[in-house]
C-alpha cells in the first residue's frame, strides 16, 4: 500500500460520522463510546508542539524590560562591540530600527578565536555572556521533577511548585512572548516547514473503559507519511496515517486517567525530530498531562529534563530575529539545573515544558489495517470492521 493512497483522506474519515470510536468531551470525562468488555483504543496525530509559554503579564515576568524587541536587541548589540548607548541609538533610528550589513558582520563575528575574529554562532562559548534579562514572575507549565525547591515556579493550571528552568532561561525574549495558538519564533517557522516532509508523530491511548478513571497505555510511534493540511496551512483531522513498523519514535507509556486529567508514570522518552526544528524531542523523566476539548482534541504538557546545547542549536545555528542568539545560550547554560559533567561540573540538562495538541486520526498498518480510530458520533458505536473495510476499498 503506498504512503499516497493512505496519505489523502480516506471513506473511512470522510464517513467518520458512522464509525467508531467516540472521542468527546463529557463531564469533564475523557469519552469513548464502546462496549465495555474490550479494551478501547483512540488514534491521535501531533499537531502542534512548541515550548510552552506563560505571559499574561510580560512586566510581572520580566521588570526590566531589557528584552522588549527588535530594537532594543539591536542597540545592545552594537554596545557590544564597542558603540556606546548614544552612538548605537542613533545608528539604529537611521537603518530604521535595523542595522546594516556592515554592522551585522561585526556583531556575528564577534567571539575571539586565538585572539581572531570567529563567529558566535560557531564559538558562543567565545563570547561574552551579554546577561539577558531572565524571568523572575512566578508561574510557568511543568511538573515537580524532583529540583531544589528554591528553582520552584508554579503551574497556573494545578498551583503546584514546579520544575521550569527554561521558561526562566527565554521567558523575556520577545519571540517567546506568544500564546497559544501561536508558537515561538522561530520554533513556529521551523515546525512549519518541517511538518511538510518530515514523519508525523502518532499517538494511540488505550485503556479498558475510557469513559471512567483508570489505567491507561500510552503508545507514540513516527507515521510513514507527513502532517495533511488544508488551504490555510492548519492540520486536518481525521486522515489515515499508517505507522511506521520501526519507529525510532516508539514509546510506550502508562498513565491514568482521573477526573477528566491523563497523567503518564514518569519515564525517559525519545522523539526523532528533523531540521529546521528540533532534531530531537528527548526528555528525561519524562511527565505529561493531557485533558479532551469537545471537539476531541488533546491538549496538554510535557515536561522533564532536555539537554540545553541540543535545544538551543535551533538559536544558535543562525541569526534569530526577535531573539538574542548568544544571551539564550548563555541564560541557558547559566540556568541548567541537572546532569553536571564529572570534569567541569556544568550542569548538561536543563528543566523544561513542551505544549502539545493532538488531533483525532486513523492510524493503521502497512496492511490497510485499522489499529486505531475516532469517531464524532454521539448517536451511536459502529463496528471497527467498517473502517478497515472502507481503507482497503482506497487500496
Amino acid at each position: 500500500m503506498s504512503s499516497s493512497k493512505v496519505a489523502r483522506r480516506s471513506p473511512a474519515s470522510v464517513a467518520g460520522s458512522r464509525l467508531l470510536w467516540l472521542t468527546v468531551s463529557l463531564g469533564g470525562a475523557l469519552y469513548v463510546a464502546s462496549p465495555a468488555a474490550q479494551a478501547q483504543t483512540r488514534g491521535y496525530i501531533i499537531s502542534w508542539f512548541a515550548t510552552a509559554t506563560e505571559i499574561p503579564d510580560y512586566k510581572t515576568n520580566c521588570p526590566l524590560g531589557h528584552m522588549d524587541g527588535q530594537t532594543e536587541m539591536n542597540v545592545r548589540q552594537l554596545r557590544e562591540i564597542g558603540y556606546t548607548q548614544e552612538q548605537a541609538v542613533k545608528i539604529v533610528a537611521d537603518a530604521g530600527a535595523q542595522i546594516g550589513p556592515e554592522y551585522r558582520y561585526r556583531i556575528d563575528t564577534n567571539a575571539r578565536v586565538n585572539g581572531k575574529p570567529a563567529s558566535v554562532f560557531n564559538y558562543p562559548d567565545a563570547t561574552a555572556d551579554p546577561n539577558i534579562e531572565t524571568v523572575t514572575g512566578k508561574y510557568a507549565y511543568g511538573f515537580d521533577l524532583g529540583g531544589p525547591a528554591a528553582n520552584k515556579l508554579e503551574d497556573p493550571e494545578t498551583h503546584e511548585k514546579i520544575d521550569n528552568q527554561l521558561w526562566r532561561s527565554v521567558g523575556c525574549t520577545e519571540s517567546f512572548h506568544s500564546a497559544p495558538p501561536g508558537k515561538p519564533y522561530p520554533e513556529e517557522l521551523s515546525w512549519n516547514l518541517m511538518i511538510d516532509s518530515a514523519p508525523a508523530w502518532t499517538l494511540q491511548l488505550t485503556g479498558k473503559d475510557l469513559s471512567k478513571d483508570g489505567p491507561v497505555t500510552i503508545t507514540i510511534d513516527s507515521a510513514t507519511q507527513h502532517l495533511e493540511r488544508d488551504a490555510n496551512g492548519d492540520v486536518l483531522p481525521d486522515y489515515t496515517y499508517v505507522v511506521e513498523p520501526h519507529s525510532p519514535s516508539h514509546n510506550v507509556l502508562q498513565g491514568e486517567i482521573r477526573h477528566g486529567v491523563l497523567t503518564i508514570t514518569p519515564k525517559d522518552i525519545y522523539l526523532e525530530g528533523e531540521l529546521p526544528f528540533y532534531a530531537e524531542i528527548a526528555l528525561r523523566g519524562a511527565h505529561m498531562r493531557f485533558k479532551a476539548e469537545p471537539n476531541g482534541t488533546l491538549v496538554g504538557y510535557w515536561g522533564g529534563y532536555l539537554n540545553w546545547l541540543r535545544y538551543v542549536y535551533m538559536y544558535t545555528a543562525r541569526p534569530a530575529n526577535g531573539a538574542d542568539s548568544i544571551g539564550l545560550y548563555h541564560a541557558l547554560k547559566k540556568f541548567a539545573d541537572s546532569d553536571p559533567d564529572p570534569k567541569t561540573g556544568q550542569n548538561r540538562y536543563i528543566s523544561g515544558t513542551f505544549r502539545m495538541e493532538a488531533l483525532p486520526a486513523y492510524l493503521a498498518r502497512l496492511d490497510g489495517s485499522i489499529i486505531a480510530a475516532p469517531v464524532h458520533n454521539p448517536g451511536g458505536l459502529q463496528l471497527v470492521e467498517a473502517a478497515k473495510t472502507a481503507v482497503k476499498t482506497v487500496n
